[in-house]
C-alpha cells in the first residue's frame, strides 16, 4: 500500500528509531495504521529530495515536537471540522426530505 517493500519499512523501523512503530499481533506480525503511510510517504518524499537519514530523523522529530505543542489545538480543531461535517450532513438531508 505505501509502495515500499518490507525490507525498508524495516529498516526504515530500526534506523529511524521511533518514527515507525507499527502495531504487533499476538503472533508478531506487524500492523500498520493511516497515520504510518502518511508517515512512510513522508519519509519516501524526504528521500526523494535528497535528505539523509540522520536529516529525516531530525525533521520528523522536530515536526512530533511540534505537533506535541500544537496538539491541543488541533485536537480542537479536529473536533470543530467533525463537528462541521456532521451538521453539513444533517442540513443536506434535511433539505433532501424536503421534497
Amino acid at each position: 500500500m505505501a509502495g515500499v517493500s518490507k525490507h525498508t519499512l524495516r529498516f526504515w523501523e530500526k534506523t529511524l528509531s521511533g518514527v515507525i512503530v507499527p502495531l504487533r499481533t499476538k503472533g508478531r506480525q506487524r500492523r500498520y495504521t493511516k497515520h504510518h503511510l502518511k508517515i512512510v510517504s513522508q519519509i519516501k518524499q524526504f528521500k526523494k529530495d535528497g535528505l539523509s537519514l540522520n536529516e529525516i530523523r531530525e525533521r520528523m522529530a522536530e515536526k512530533d515536537s511540534l505537533e506535541k505543542e500544537n496538539g491541543k489545538e488541533n485536537r480542537i480543531d479536529l473536533l470543530a471540522n467533525q463537528i462541521a461535517e456532521v451538521v453539513k450532513a444533517s442540513i443536506y438531508d434535511f433539505l433532501s426530505n424536503d421534497d
